[in-house]
């Protein structure tokens, strides 16, 4: 990643549980214990009673409104209801248990249910063109604003990327981030090309699908609080999947790495032979892209930030020692695999119900027993989510579905494989059309509708798009980003080639002007159409020191370069291609519109010209 707090005593992963004791239920209790007593004050108990329920409908309503009220004015993210409907699918038990999760208002001095949320993390320290990309892709395909992780901060260290890591684990602990938020973490060169509610759904399927082959190769383990078996190894946090080792390949943590599940003949006779990696199937851990939930990843960065920061191997990286954590993992693994193998053959008896179907021996390598190496990270070998494009030009392609294709064949074992026409993915044929993705909720909104809003082909499914897809994969795969760094010799050259680009100032507009949600439709309904992250903005960034970047604050002096249209700023275009026109009180003031500068002064010329009158 081109990017030392501790997790409070006896904290656990997973989902929280429902308090036992509900102080609701004590006092309604001890009220109706009096009750069936028989004494005098039974009728003035049965008052009691009846007061305190009064009481707590009371509060109950309250504290409805004020949740309502805590939403719009302090939730650190917006997770669209797609999104949410999407996340709420595949959690178990969400509804039970999410809303007995409590924070506590800084503002109104009381608790305030929550739910689960969803962040985007970029780590970056500057404005660039590549970051305000990545920024325009997220705002047009629904996910949350990003936050921006060391943005500001300087760059260079003798231990690369410990700055960033530290940043992103001190997030990871701090008041936004709670347990079962869902991150999402690119690189400032990262481009988006699917939906949010694509990319939650699939990390999901892929966590479940990928622990059952995890149970299927190392078996499971009898529960020691129970008779039932859990598996040995469970999934829980998603890496991209690079074609070469950062460490040296003769290194066990290169070594050991699991094998693609990709067929072995893909490239033909130099699959995982070639010298420069191009024809190396993915394997091995590509640390600056990661999905999982906040309790999953904080183990993972609290390991890698000790290690950047107080171990000699910390000089060579924060990728250095990611692919040395996920190598470790794997180790541990093939030697428990061994170990069961041996004991199978030896005629040991076993505690363990399901053997593993894994045999392979490690030969000398041996790791501390001290230390616990399983942190349930996989990698996304097919490319569902996560594109590394390094070595990879060569597997992607532009392709529009509704035109059936044909991918030749790599070589003659790999024939039967390629021999279909590849298709859209499923999860896109039930999705939003591409642009449908934001709608107008207000007959008067701000922007107004101009020329600038005009979409070619608004009536578009995905069929209808190009989109970059791995035609390497069996059946091709159509990932939902696409991240550059290594190959930065393609970023001018394929964004045009996004599916959104030619529309993209008109989509950009579109989700500004869009609000989400029930909270956001209220606000709508109620006039106006304001938009609502529920900190303050759409179409920016925030740091994570919290605070809120407008676009034109960030991307402003990029505007050519993302757009490439000719009609200049965002949001300050001129009324020859569309702009507002700009409006003028009887006081010279600008009500209407936004004024244009040409050729602004920077401060430090006003400063100097000041100094001489």
């Amino acid at each position: 990643m081109r990017y030392n707090h501790h997790p409070p005593p006896g904290a656990t992963a997973g989902i929280p549980k429902k308090p036992t004791n509900v102080p609701a239920k004590v006092v309604a209790g001890h009220l109706m214990s009096k009750i069936g007593r028989p004494s005098r004050s039974r009728r003035s108990l049965l008052l009691s009673l009846v007061l305190v329920l009064a009481i707590l409908c009371l509060v109950l309503g309250r504290r409805h409104a004020d949740d309502l009220h805590l939403a719009a004015a302090t939730l650190s993210r917006y997770v669209p209801e797609r999104v949410t409907n999407t996340l709420a699918h595949h959690i178990e038990g969400y509804e039970a248990t999410r809303w007995d999760d409590v924070v506590e208002s800084a503002g109104m001095g009381q608790d305030s249910a929550k739910k689960p949320k969803f962040h985007l993390l970029i780590p970056y320290n500057k404005p660039t063109a590549n970051l305000c990309k990545t920024m325009l892709s997220a705002a047009i395909l629904n996910y949350p604003p990003p936050t921006l992780i060391s943005y500001g901060s300087p760059g260079g260290s003798e231990r690369p990327g410990a700055g960033i890591l530290q940043n992103m684990f001190d997030f990871l602990l701090g008041r936004e981030a709670h347990d079962d938020d869902l991150i999402l973490v690119v690189e400032e060169d990262a481009w988006f090309q699917l939906p949010a509610e694509v990319t939650v759904s699939r990390f999901f399927h892929g966590m479940r699908d990928s622990s059952n082959k995890l149970v299927e190769k190392y078996g499971t383990v009898k529960d020691m609080n129970s008779t039932v078996s859990k598996p040995m190894y469970v999934q829980k946090v998603l890496f991209g999947a690079a074609k070469e080792c950062p460490n040296e390949p003769s290194e066990p943590v290169c070594a050991f790495v699991p094998e693609s599940p990709l067929p072995n003949d893909i490239y033909g006779d130099e699959t995982d032979k070639h010298v420069g990696g191009i024809y190396n199937r993915p394997s091995y851990m590509g640390s600056s892209m990661v999905m999982g939930h906040v309790s999953d990843l904080r183990p993972i960065y609290k390991q890698a930030t000790e290690l950047l920061q107080f171990n000699d191997i910390g000089t060579f990286g924060s990728q250095y020692v990611f692919s040395k954590i996920f190598g470790e993992q794997e180790i541990a693994r093939q030697i428990y695999a061994a170990s069961e193998s041996r004991k199978e053959s030896s005629g040991w008896p076993s505690s363990f119900p399901s053997k593993p179907s894994h045999t392979s021996i490690v030969p000398n390598i041996t790791l501390p027993e001290d230390k616990d190496y399983e942190f349930g990270i996989g990698l996304d070998y097919q490319s569902s989510i996560f594109q590394v494009m390094n070595n990879s030009a060569e597997d992607i392609r532009f392709i529009t579905f509704n035109t059936p294709s044909i991918i030749a064949s790599p070589s003659k074992l790999a024939a039967s494989i390629f021999a279909k026409p590849i298709s859209l993915p499923p999860d896109l044929i039930v999705s939003l059309p591409p642009y449908a993705q934001h709608t107008v909720s207000s007959p008067n909104p701000n922007p107004p509708i101009t020329a600038l809003d005009t979409i070619d082909s608004d009536e578009a499914t995905w069929n209808d798009v190009s989109l970059a897809t791995n035609v390497i994969v069996p059946g091709s795969s159509v990932p939902a980003s696409l991240t550059f760094h290594g190959s930065e010799s393609l970023l001018s050259q394929l964004w045009e080639s996004m599916w959104f680009h030619k529309n993209s100032r008109a989509l950009m507009r579109l989700y500004i002007r869009s609000p989400d949600g029930p909270i956001a439709a209220k606000a709508a309904a109620g006039g106006g159409d304001k938009w609502w992250d529920l900190r303050g903005g759409k179409g920016g960034v925030w740091t994570d020191k919290g605070q809120w970047l407008d676009w034109n604050e960030v991307c402003g002096a990029f505007d050519e370069e993302v757009f490439r249209d000719g009609k200049g700023e965002f949001g300050k275009e001129s009324e020859e291609v569309g702009g507002q026109k700009v409006v003028y009180s009887a006081f010279g003031q600008v009500v209407e519109g936004k004024v244009r500068v040409e050729n602004p002064v920077p401060e430090e010329e006003k400063k100097e010209d000041g100094k001489e009158d």
